[in-house]
């Protein structure tokens, strides 16, 4: 069979695209929504699936095949086979067109939310107390995330912005007040951005909180894949390696979000179906209960 032919199959039936020497599986997946700055978000998850992926005994390797795209252009490149793996919170399109891999990879840590202000208006957010205060308060989010939904149905008053990096110039014109971001990606954000954050800084006191979590999808017809992703990572899980993944990449940033001494404002999520919360709820990210930052001490 003429290897023109083989590779038109393999995209039809959704596996991994071998590479030209015919001895690596490559995973494809998108890079972040961004362009044309440096941009960590998804660092963590990238490493958190070489490595489930390398306790396959599989020659796989996961490629970037673009970046850039929408979260719906992301979905569609899953369906029609151009990449392999997309990472996604629970939503009713993408639960409907791809497949789950049931391991909250990032312990719902994407829902714990601080924000971005125009560093002259942290006086308004020094008295919240309740959500119901917090959503008189004008805030932007980008028209295509899954937050923007969750916002909507708690009646925030939210304004829509066209992208990541557009939100943060509307910011910065004071089109809203604040650009809440999730504790995993403000602080690198506050670096990878500095050049579109005159003026803004991180607010001290708040933090918004609602149940998400990022889970790994492919397309439905990929069911070899979804096998080697679902049993690397609770391979990792049952030897510590997932935990102290998690930690390498998010210790640092859960320590300096300093949650105990926030006020934590708590909202529900209709999209996150009850039966999936109450499955993983030994699993969520707790400040209270599981770690907060700070390496276990260990004794000499």
């Amino acid at each position: 069979m003429r290897l023109g032919t083989l590779l038109a199959i393999l995209l039809l039936i959704g596996c991994p695209t071998p590479s030209k020497a015919q001895d690596i599986l490559e995973v494809g997946y998108t890079g972040t929504d961004s362009v044309n700055v440096k941009d960590d978000r998804n660092l963590y998850f990238i490493e958190l699936l070489s490595q489930a992926l390398a306790r396959s005994g599989k020659p796989y390797k996961t490629v970037m095949r673009v970046r850039g795209a929408t979260h719906a252009r992301q979905m569609q490149m899953v369906v029609d086979g151009l990449i392999d793996v997309l990472w996604d919170a629970p939503g009713p399109e993408v639960d409907k067109r791809l497949m789950p891999i049931e391991i909250p990879i990032d312990k719902g840590l994407i829902g714990w939310r601080i924000f971005f202000i125009n560093a002259d208006e942290q006086p308004l957010f020094a008295n919240i107390t309740t959500a119901e205060e917090l959503k008189k308060i004008p805030l932007g989010q980008v028209k295509y995330w899954h937050d923007t939904s969750i916002l909507k149905a708690n009646k925030f008053n939210l304004v829509e912005t066209p992208s990541y990096s557009g939100t943060f110039k509307m910011l910065m014109s004071k089109r809203f007040n604040y650009f809440p971001r999730s504790i995993a990606e403000i602080w690198d954000e506050e670096t990878n951005q500095k050049s579109m954050l005159t003026n803004v800084v991180i607010e001290k006191h708040l933090v918004l909180q609602y149940p998400i979590a990022y889970f790994f999808y492919v397309n439905p017809r990929n069911a070899a894949l979804a096998k080697d992703i679902q049993q690397g990572l609770e391979s990792m899980l049952g030897d510590g390696s997932f935990d102290r993944l998690f930690q390498e990449y998010n210790g640092q940033f859960i320590a300096k979000a300093d949650l105990k001494n926030r006020r934590v404002i708590r909202i529900e999520n209709p999209y996150m179906p009850e039966e999936t919360h109450r499955k993983f709820e030994h699993f969520w990210f707790n400040p209270e209960t599981q770690n907060t930052g700070t390496p276990p001490t260990t004794s000499p």
